[in-house]
């Protein structure tokens, strides 16, 4: 690990503890107005921003005439799409996704197919290639796909790093839609992805959602979250920020990646590292796109959603560090998009300040700021939790229960207080620790149903 993010790392965890413990002492009770203002702002302004749809200059419906692409040769004008599969040690889950992609509408006319399938075996031990292959000759897709295999010996570790087996260059597709092994799509996925690319947009995310989202609590607060993200990112796009990727069902057109230089392997976060280097780039920002949905597996335990928060958290500071001072000085952004990532990346150092507050509260026993940081915090998500599904039911003519809401809304702030502990662990770590870059692999079983 490079020594500049090390102390770029412990700068900011004891810098943010110190602000914490200051603001114990100093400000006490005058900081609970200032961040409450903040709040109800927050929520105001992302709230009412959520509700307007996003941009679809010049919709079009599916089959989308753009250009001539070779996954479906002889494909015509049909818009055509390079899907990637990274994949290690998922036989059990990949079979269902290769029906799911069997089964895509986005076709010509005279029934051309309009994508091609890559799995990127990363190192499998499960029969994960073979799975694909004899998932595909059973749905009549065996001429559509292709097995990359990675292997060798101290390969860095990662989706990204397994992402760079599939370069733009080996794609034939017009765009590159990235999906996880145990993701779940409709058969109209590729349609409304290729609907929002002929009206010009280069850069789109799938709306990730949860199967099985009544299966737990843990369950149902991961699928909330996600309906919350969605809000808060639909927000972004239309205030002019720099919305981005979300890591199942990443959308570029492949000139897009291959001006900056494909797939990072030492991205420990391939969603956030790449949304940064198109924006600065070419001041690209990344469409949400709701009507394309991917369904994906929940976490199942708490421990394992831990280890997938650290990662998170790490990644996120990583991009942070790494591309921030560059995002905010691009000439190819607006001021807008420049300060909504300097205020998206910045509540990553409230959680340093809240730790620092409440070691404020305990040792001087002056509680006033770590409940003003740590109860705005829980108020901010619970307050835009309810915004978004109270506009976004579980499913469409349904009708909103305020009760239930409330308890749901409730839920998922409390959930989020996760990233209270996940960001100054990972900060720990990012400081303290040698060696390469650890993925922390989520485990998965197989089958479920979506909400």
């Amino acid at each position: 690990m490079p020594a500049p993010l090390q102390l770029v790392s412990a700068g900011l965890l004891a810098g943010g503890v110190l602000a914490g413990f200051a603001s114990a002492a100093v400000a006490g009770r005058r900081l609970l107005p200032v961040v409450a203002l903040g709040v109800v702002g927050g929520i105001v302004l992302i709230g009412r921003a959520s509700r307007r749809p996003p941009g679809r200059r010049g919709l079009v419906s599916a089959p989308v005439p753009v250009r001539t692409g070779r996954p479906g040769e002889p494909a015509g004008d049909l818009l055509t799409f390079s899907i990637l599969v990274p994949a290690r040690d998922e036989a059990v889950v990949l079979p269902a996704l290769v029906a799911d992609i069997a089964r895509q509408d986005h076709r010509g006319a005279d029934g051309t197919v309009g994508w091609e399938l890559i799995v990127i075996d990363d190192r499998s031990i499960d029969g994960t290639a073979g799975a694909a292959l004899a998932a595909a000759a059973a749905h009549g897709i065996a001429d559509r796909i292709r097995v990359v295999r990675r292997d060798g010996p101290d390969l860095p570790d990662g989706k990204g790093a397994a992402l760079t087996a599939a370069p733009p260059a080996a794609c034939g597709g017009d765009f590159i839609v990235v999906l996880d092994a145990d993701a779940r799509i409709g058969p109209a996925f590729l349609s409304r992805l290729a609907a929002h690319a002929a009206a010009g947009h280069d850069a789109l995310t799938a709306r990730r959602r949860i199967l099985d989202p009544d299966s737990s609590l843990l369950a149902r607060c991961q699928a909330d979250e996600q309906t919350l993200d969605g809000t808060i990112q639909l927000a972004r796009w239309n205030l002019g920020g720099c919305s981005e990727f979300r890591g199942d069902g990443i959308v570029i057109r492949r000139e897009l990646l291959a001006a900056v230089d494909g797939w990072r392997a030492g991205a420990l976060t391939e969603d956030l590292d790449l949304s940064s280097r198109i924006a600065i780039a070419r001041g690209t920002r990344v469409l949400w796109a709701g009507d394309a949905e991917a369904w994906e597996e929940p976490v199942r335990t708490w421990s394992a959603l831990w280890r997938q928060r650290l990662r998170w958290a790490e990644g996120a500071l990583r991009r942070s560090i790494e591309h921030g001072p560059a995002q905010l000085r691009s000439p190819a952004l607006a001021p807008a998009a420049r300060l909504d990532f300097a205020l998206y990346a910045g509540q990553l150092a409230v959680p340093p300040i809240a730790l620092g507050a409440l070691g404020g509260a305990l040792i001087l026993r002056r509680p006033w700021a770590s409940v003003s940081f740590i109860g705005g915090y829980l108020a901010f998500g619970t307050g835009l939790a309810w915004e978004a599904l109270r506009l976004e039911p579980d499913a469409p003519g349904t009708v909103f229960d305020p009760a239930q809401g409330l308890r749901r809304a409730l839920a998922v702030g409390l959930f989020n207080a996760i990233w209270l502990a996940a960001v100054p662990g990972a900060l720990l770590r990012l400081a303290t620790r040698r060696g390469p870059i650890e993925y922390a692999k989520m485990a998965h079983v197989g089958g479920g149903d979506r909400g």
